[in-house]
């Protein structure tokens, strides 16, 4: 399936986007088609069995003496006579063999009435499968740009959306079962009396139009859940996310009142469609059981004195009746329960919809190492238009030697290793690597070829061991990971907790020190062994004698490596090969240690201003 080419709504028929959404769940023809016809077998045997009371309650009042007229029926009357004996005459003979009929034809109707919707349960557990696969490798192609800019609320609901659409297939067949029923009874109402079967007939536009109104109400009321159930699901990541902030200021009151809030309201909406929706039934039933009272009047006006024997006929006409006057509603049924679709449907449309997703593109090349170096060639680049956050950078990192990034916080040193990292897409030309650029390699092949430690270090809810592991297509043994955890210098930590290795670390690594996720982090890139080390403030979160610990650990990991590190603290990049000094997104010197500092410029004063902190 070509997961990137996909539709712009506005110019897709409605039709064609719930055929992309059967499409993306794997739905087959056949999917479809051996539910029509088991549900055409159903309502044929559902037709059947009705059928048969019309012979069986006429013979009940008179006797069975008209079933040797009959087309089929008067196949039983050489059965019946073989089977009748002294206690059982001609006519209980054939009344039990009507009645035995109907059994079988009701017990048939069932087993494929069951059949059909085991089928169904098993083909939609793996059509459901598809969809959440599929919305899930979907959100997997997304440019970092787009979760950047995102309600993460809304990503989560989108997520537990993803089932949603598959009520559009079980809308599908709900439509085609109830359509056969009601076209099973209709015809055999008519059979019986096609006049009061027409009269029937006026239900549908009386029930249309009573329900309009209330179809109405409950799409705007699911528009409205929708949009309560984003911002609920948007209070409640930024509560989880930022609970060190709201205990500092004691706002968990406030927090928790919000919360409260937001729950309400959707509660109240809840309430209202609830309301609304309890509406349909009652209405349904008034219209429904007025109809039969007035075809009861008037069979009961017409047959009463002229023809007492065929009232027992049409006890089997308003059986007809009572089952199908519901189902008239389908329609509006259908249209009520799509409605109720409409916002989810809408936002995994989005989802599908290539605008606004800053797809970062992939290249065809593979890349096997890097010989000569990284070069960043008039680099601009900038998350919202026209506030650009690099501008005309230019400098060169050499194969197998250090280069330092340094400047104030927001000068765009993190920005350059994103773009390095291919998680943002860079203008043309403008990185290149080995001569080539870095747009023409594949995401997977370049990335194979770099370990990065950032500054904001990203745990898993998961073991340390699984943590150091992590990303890993080799077996790495027990001694390998000692001796990278003793290098990172978080081996003695490690030795020192109950489980050792295998000590979960909480969400985010919540059970650790700032000091402590950092060093699992360094254990993972050495770990990892790429040529191309990038080191984004990878001792921020250190103390002073940890710190001089880990940088010997980074100066043995970055030995032969081509490194790219970005330091706050001056002292750490002592031994760099090349220093680049970024202001305001734009490079505003470069050099070695010693260059700069008897250049006396900008890296200078950052020098002395940090000699004594």
């Amino acid at each position: 399936m070509d997961m990137i080419k996909f539709f712009d709504e506005r110019t897709q028929s409605r039709f064609s986007l719930i055929r992309r959404f059967f499409r993306i769940m794997g739905v087959r023809p056949l999917h479809v088609i051996l539910p029509f016809v088991f549900s055409f077998l159903v309502a044929g045997l559902e037709g059947i069995s009705l059928a048969l009371l019309v012979p069986l309650t006429r013979g009940m009042v008179s006797d069975f003496n008209f079933i040797r007229t009959m087309p089929v029926l008067n196949l039983l009357v050489p059965i019946a006579s073989k089977l009748e004996t002294v206690n059982f005459g001609l006519n209980k003979v054939i009344f039990l063999l009507l009645v035995a009929l109907i059994i079988i034809v009701i017990i048939l109707k069932n087993i494929f009435a069951y059949l059909s919707r085991i089928l169904v349960n098993l083909w939609h557990g793996g059509f459901r499968v598809n969809m959440y696969r599929f919305v899930f490798d979907r959100f997997m192609k997304f440019g970092k740009l787009y979760f950047d800019r995102s309600n993460q609320g809304a990503i989560s609901l989108i997520l537990n959306y993803s089932t949603s659409v598959l009520n559009l297939l079980g809308l599908f067949e709900y439509m085609i079962n109830n359509s056969f029923m009601l076209m099973v009874y209709l015809l055999v109402m008519f059979k019986i009396s096609w006049n009061l079967t027409l009269i029937s007939l006026l239900v549908f536009p009386v029930l249309h139009f009573s329900l309009q109104a209330i179809i109405h109400k409950l799409w705007r009321l699911a528009e409205l859940k929708n949009e309560s159930q984003i911002s609920l699901g948007k209070k409640v990541f930024n509560i989880l996310t930022c609970i060190p902030l709201i205990k500092a200021y004691s706002k968990e009151d406030q927090v928790a009142g919000d919360y409260n809030n937001l729950n309400e309201k959707l509660r109240a909406l809840e309430f209202s469609t609830n309301k609304i929706d309890g509406l349909i039934e009652p209405i349904k039933e008034i219209i429904s059981t007025g109809f039969l009272l007035l075809m009861a009047s008037i069979v009961a006006l017409i047959l009463a004195k002229d023809r007492p024997t065929e009232i027992s006929i049409f006890v089997v006409f308003f059986y007809a009746a009572r089952k199908s006057l519901p189902l008239f509603n389908v329609f509006n049924e259908v249209k009520s329960r799509f409605n109720s679709l409409k916002p989810p449907i809408r936002l995994l449309a989005e989802v599908m919809q290539d605008n606004d997703k800053f797809f970062v593109k992939e290249g065809r090349d593979e890349f096997n190492g890097l010989n000569y170096g990284i070069e960043f060639n008039n680099l601009n680049f900038s998350y919202i238009e026209e506030v650009p956050v690099l501008k005309g950078v230019s400098f060169f990192a050499e194969a197998g030697k250090v280069t330092a990034i340094v400047g104030p916080t927001g000068s765009g040193k993190t920005t350059l290793i994103s773009l390095l990292m291919r998680f943002y897409d860079c203008p043309a030309g403008s990185i290149m690597v080995d001569k080539s650029d870095i747009r023409n390699f594949t995401g997977k092949s370049l990335r194979r070829h770099i370990a990065l430690v950032s500054q904001d270090v990203l745990l898993f809810n998961d073991s340390i061991r699984n943590n150091m592991l992590f990303g890993l297509d080799r077996v790495v043994s027990e001694s390998e990971l000692i001796e990278i955890a003793k290098k990172a210098r978080i081996y003695d930590f490690i030795i020192s907790l109950p489980q050792g290795f295998d000590t979960e670390v909480g969400d985010r690594g919540l059970k650790l020190s700032g000091g402590e996720k950092q060093r699992v982090a360094i254990a993972r890139a050495l770990l990892k062994g790429s040529e191309i080390l990038i080191l984004d403030e990878a001792t921020s979160s250190l103390d002073s004698m940890t710190e001089c610990l880990i940088q010997e650990a980074i100066n043995e990991a970055v030995s032969k490596k081509t490194a790219i590190v970005i330091a706050h603290r001056l002292s750490t990049i002592k031994n760099a090969d090349k220093i680049v000094v970024l202001e305001n997104g734009r490079i505003v010197e470069q050099g070695s240690l010693k260059e700069l500092i008897e250049r006396q410029g900008r890296f200078y004063e950052y020098w002395e201003a940090q000699k004594f902190s």
